[in-house]
C-alpha cells in the first residue's frame, strides 16, 4: 500500500493535544482526511493511548479509516519531548520525541503498518538520525525504506 507522507521537524508544543491537532490539521489541509478526523484522533488518543516505550519514545496516533480520503502519514519530530500515555499501560507517561500519525483507509491497514513501525522504532540509531535530520528528504527516505 502506498501512501503520502508529510514531515514536520523541530516542532515545539506543550502537550499532546497540540501535537495531535497540528498534524491532523495538516492532513486535513492536504485533503487526506475528512472533517471530524482531528476531533476523532484527539478523542481516540485519550481513550486508547499510542505511545510506545523504546529508547526513543514514539507515539502512533490513528483513528477510524472511514475518516480518511487517501492514505497518508504525518510525521512530527519534536524539539522537546511531549508527554503521551503509554499504549500498554495508560497510567504510565512517556516523553515522546517522534509522532507518526496514521491516516489509513483500509480497515486492517493499521495492523500491518503498526508492525512495520514497531520494527522501525526498535532501531534507536535510525530514530536518532531522524531526530537530527537536516532535511525532510532524509526522513522520507528512511520511512520509505521501512514502511513501504
Amino acid at each position: 500500500m502506498s501512501h503520502s507522507t508529510l514531515v514536520y521537524r523541530d516542532l515545539e508544543f506543550n502537550d499532546k493535544n497540540e501535537v495531535l491537532n497540528f498534524l491532523a490539521e495538516k492532513l486535513y489541509d492536504e485533503k487526506f482526511v475528512k472533517e471530524g478526523y482531528q476531533e476523532a484522533i484527539v478523542k481516540r488518543e485519550a481513550e486508547y493511548p499510542t505511545a510506545l516505550p523504546a529508547e526513543i519514545k514514539v507515539a502512533i496516533p490513528h483513528c477510524d479509516h472511514n475518516l480518511v480520503n487517501e492514505p497518508a502519514i504525518a510525521i512530527g519530530v519534536l524539539k522537546n519531548t511531549v508527554d503521551f500515555q503509554a499504549m500498554d499501560d495508560p497510567s504510565m507517561t512517556l516523553g515522546v520525541k517522534i509522532v507518526i500519525m496514521l491516516a489509513l483507509n483500509e480497515p486492517h491497514g493499521h495492523i500491518t503498518m503498526l508492525q512495520k513501525i514497531i520494527g522501525l522504532i526498535q532501531n534507536t540509531e535510525l530514530l536518532n538520525k531522524m531526530i537530527e535530520a537536516e532535511s525532510d528528504e532524509f526522513i522520507l527516505s528512511v520511512l520509505k525504506e521501512h514502511l513501504n
